[in-house]
């Protein structure tokens, strides 16, 4: 389950490297609906932008 400090990291992450991107609103909200699938142990499919995948693997702490 993702901790508030893998959080701030994935969303840091995400904010520096898309945050003055026109699509950053909307990764933003995929990566709020990915983490939360993510945490329910839910595969992430082809719903969700590669970026957002991306990211959530490498914040996803180890089990």
């Amino acid at each position: 389950m993702f901790e508030k400090s893998d959080l701030d990291a994935l969303f840091g992450d995400l904010e520096g490297s898309h945050g003055s991107s026109e699509d950053y609103d909307r990764l933003l909200k995929e990566t709020h609906l990915a983490v939360a699938l993510s945490d329910a142990q839910r595969p992430l499919d082809d719903q969700f932008d590669s970026v957002v995948v991306a990211l959530v693997e490498k914040h996803k702490p180890a089990d």
